[in-house]
């Protein structure tokens, strides 16, 4: 699953709506901009996500049973300024 940071600077994710298959889901994330951004997973009794980075890219693995979940960026004030999406695992 591809999720990227907004690369010029602005609080939000290029994608709001991303889908995977359950199990073992490798987050691949990208943030290009000079903030820095993280992706965290909730919903469901899950949770785990991305270390915070800025200008590079990372990945992380969780285990995701079928279900809808929401994903964010956990950097004081980004989530309230909209920096959130639905992951949706089937």
């Amino acid at each position: 699953m591809k999720i990227s940071a907004d690369p010029s600077g602005a609080l939000k994710f290029e994608q709001t709506d991303v889908s995977a298959t359950a199990g073992s889901i490798t987050i691949d994330f990208t943030n290009m901009s000079s903030l820095p951004h993280d992706v965290k997973i909730e919903g469901n009794g899950a949770s785990g996500g991305t270390d915070e980075i800025t200008d590079s890219s990372t990945t992380a693995t969780v285990d995701l049973e079928p279900g809808t979940y929401t994903f964010f960026c956990s950097v004081d004030g980004h989530r309230a300024a909209g920096m959130e999406g639905t992951l949706t695992v089937k």
